[in-house]
């Protein structure tokens, strides 16, 4: 079981007073506060709530307020609020007011499990510290559980996901004082391999003049995939009934796909590319040298494993529109495309 005092030194001061809880808000717009806004998932959610703003009050928490992706945000109606994951009285001040938080952590920006883990339980400290109703948090089952081996950027948010399963059950006592927590209302996404890794960590890599190869190591399994994008319309989705959510993990995907698969719909879409698979195996990933090369290996062995199990029909309920692979590629060619010229 995850330990609390692993990551805390003295949590006995939590817990004690609000500020400023929203639970007993009227009808109107719900607050959402989305962390990891001006990234891909965050910005996907961030970016479809925004669509519905007499259902939504959409605040993007970021440190850096005066980029461009938090301006666009702003355009559309977002409020964006400066915090670090690391400060929890940012965090708190963030939350103030807030009905639901989305919650993702980031693992390869510091590339640090326990900084990730600390992150992402100041994040539900500070939720539960402001009353929010609903936390929906991008979590991940426990890779070195299953296999054995370290997954760090999986492995953290198992974690994380561990301790909110704790903070849920109020016989558990987390916090090292006697007084009866209440439960907390949660639902945990796990995805599956994003198609935008095709045009950012996984984009083909040129072999030689028109010849790319996709390097995956699957070794005869499948690779579940959907669009991050997609995440959106199932935020939302849940959103519109949140009681029949509550305390489930929804494991996404919207097809399995083969290296064969995959390769042949890279060949339909690009006619003046041939695209190949090198047969890379999980051992040779292991022994590459680029940083995180282990972590992605035990990723992809965790995939061939056959215990990330994703549910395609639930995924389908929620997002009857999800891209599949060949849409997906139709749509997002020009930035493949410029990812090929980079790789050139």
């Amino acid at each position: 079981m995850f330990r609390l005092d692993w990551f805390r030194k003295d949590p006995s001061e939590k817990y004690r007073m609000g500020c400023g809880s929203s639970f007993d808000a009227s009808d109107g717009p719900r607050t959402v506060v989305v962390f990891g806004s001006t990234g891909l998932l965050g910005g996907a959610i961030a970016r479809r709530l925004l669509q519905e703003p007499f259902l939504y009050k959409v605040r993007c928490v970021t440190r850096r307020s005066s980029g461009e992706k938090a301006r666009e945000l702003a355009e559309h109606g977002a409020v964006i609020v400066n915090a670090d994951l690391g400060e929890t009285k940012s965090l708190e001040k963030a939350l103030e007011g807030a009905d639901i938080m989305f919650l993702t952590t980031h693992y390869w920006e510091e590339k640090n499990k326990e900084k990730e883990v600390i992150k992402g339980l100041n994040a539900i400290d500070a939720a539960i510290q402001c009353g929010v109703k609903h936390i929906i948090f991008n979590g991940s089952e426990n890779v070195k559980k299953i296999i054995g081996k370290e997954c760090n950027h999986l492995d953290s948010k198992s974690a994380i996901e561990e301790y909110i399963r704790e903070v849920d059950n109020p016989s558990v006592d987390v916090t090292g004082i006697n007084n009866s927590l209440p439960g907390i209302n949660f639902t945990i996404l796990r995805l599956p391999f994003w198609l935008e890794n095709f045009y950012s960590v996984f984009k083909p890599h040129k072999l030689k003049h028109a010849v790319y190869a996709v390097a995956l190591p699957l070794e005869g399994s499948e690779l579940d995939v959907m669009s991050v994008e997609d995440v959106g319309e199932i935020v939302a989705s849940i959103l519109r009934r949140p009681r029949q959510y509550y305390g489930k993990t929804l494991n996404l995907s919207v097809e399995s796909l083969s290296m064969e698969n995959i390769v042949d719909t890279f060949n339909r879409h690009f006619d003046n590319r041939k695209f190949t698979d090198p047969k890379i195996r999980i051992k040779d990933m292991e022994k590459f040298q680029f940083p995180g090369s282990k972590d992605l290996a035990a990723m992809f062995e965790f995939y061939q494993s056959g215990q990330a199990v994703r549910d395609i029909k639930l995924t389908r309920k929620l997002n009857p529109h999800a891209l599949t692979f060949d849409r997906w590629l139709s749509e997002n060619r020009d930035k493949v495309e410029e990812a090929l010229r980079e790789a050139n």
